[in-house]
């Protein structure tokens, strides 16, 4: 989105009818214009405020509106609704608004928007079905919460440039998934184990190059990490960033739940640090979160890291072999046009 500035405004106008009144929606004998229809008003003049400075491909959405509906309105007379630009925080968007009839205040309050990617904020719809990577992608599922998802994290990209294939980045709520399916607890296992699954780990560490330790406050809320990443994978950023808040976590101990935090690490990647911001509370992230973890729950997932190739699912760090394996075989068997 362009820079809309700080002040724009627009009018817009409109005669209610009978049709917009409180009566016509169940408030028998009520014959003045209902509170939703001048809601929407103030939504639509929002709208026209700022429509000459979206991109193509986006589009803006309502997140929160706070009225006072002061006064009756009458059907068959002119509303004026207003709408003024306040404060711009990367797509997220604070107007104050209002409406008026024969020169009467009606309502006023604040309303805020959040710009959109069409095309992200319609996959999210909750009624649809998954939409699935092509054949030839990666689909990789993993949370932050996880040093696993560290190590994949490190190792896919290799593997998929030897592959030629795409990474379609994932992120979802491990714990909700494990709560949902009530699935692996690995820490909560018996000591033996979970003195040989921390060992494995440094092992793994070691071999990458890299220093991993638990967090002081482990374990950290993931939540607004993750919803930054859906706007970090928009972007085209998704492994720089997703890199550098795994290594923030595991191996600098930094807090990824601080939403600073995780704007300097998308300014170092390259992104914009106040639209890392803004895309944490963004809700079509929010609801991206939510259906990456429906998605898992309903292809079978069961914990992360794990990875989809040509449909079959590798689950763990240690299945990245199988998986370049599996996907070399599946070449030679299917050509290109064979």
């Amino acid at each position: 989105m362009r820079s809309p500035a700080s002040g724009c405004s627009a009018i817009h106008c409109a005669v209610p009818g009978p049709d917009s009144t409180a009566a016509a929606i169940g408030n028998t004998d009520v014959m003045v214009v209902s509170s939703p229809y001048l809601i929407g008003l103030l939504e639509e003049v929002s709208h026209r405020a700022i429509r000459d400075f979206y991109e193509p491909g986006e589009a803006s959405v309502g997140t929160r509106i706070d009225v006072s509906h002061v006064a009756p309105a009458f059907p068959g007379r002119e509303v004026v609704a207003h709408a003024k630009l306040e404060t711009v925080e990367g797509r997220r968007l604070r107007f104050s608004v209002s409406a008026h009839q024969d020169g009467r205040s009606i309502m006023h309050g604040v309303h805020e928007r959040a710009v959109v990617r069409l095309e992200n904020f319609l996959a999210t719809d909750p009624g649809a079905p998954p939409k699935h990577a092509s054949p030839g992608s990666i689909e990789f599922f993993f949370d932050y919460h996880s040093p696993w998802c560290y190590f994949a994290a490190l190792r896919l990209g290799a593997v998929a440039a030897r592959l030629g294939r795409e990474i379609v980045w994932k992120p979802m709520h491990l714990a909700r998934l494990i709560e949902r399916i009530d699935g692996r607890r690995p820490l909560e296992a018996n000591a033996a184990f979970v003195h040989w699954f921390k060992s494995d780990m440094q092992d793994w560490a070691e071999a990458l190059g890299i220093e991993l330790r638990y967090h002081p406050d482990f374990p950290l809320r993931p939540a607004r990490a993750l919803r930054a990443t859906v706007y970090a994978a928009q972007q085209g950023q998704a492994e720089g960033f997703v890199l550098g808040v795994m290594r923030a976590y595991w191996s600098e101990s930094k807090d990824i739940s601080d939403a600073h935090q995780l704007a300097d690490i998308g300014a170092a990647v390259g992104l914009d640090g106040s639209a890392v911001l803004a895309s944490i509370d963004d809700p079509t992230c929010k609801s991206a979160i939510e259906a990456n973890t429906q998605e898992a729950q309903d292809r079978g997932v069961f914990g992360a890291p794990s990875f989809f190739c040509e449909g079959k699912l590798f689950w763990g760090n240690d299945r990245l072999g199988q998986l370049e394996e599996y996907a070399q075989r599946s070449r030679h068997d299917h050509p290109p046009g064979g």
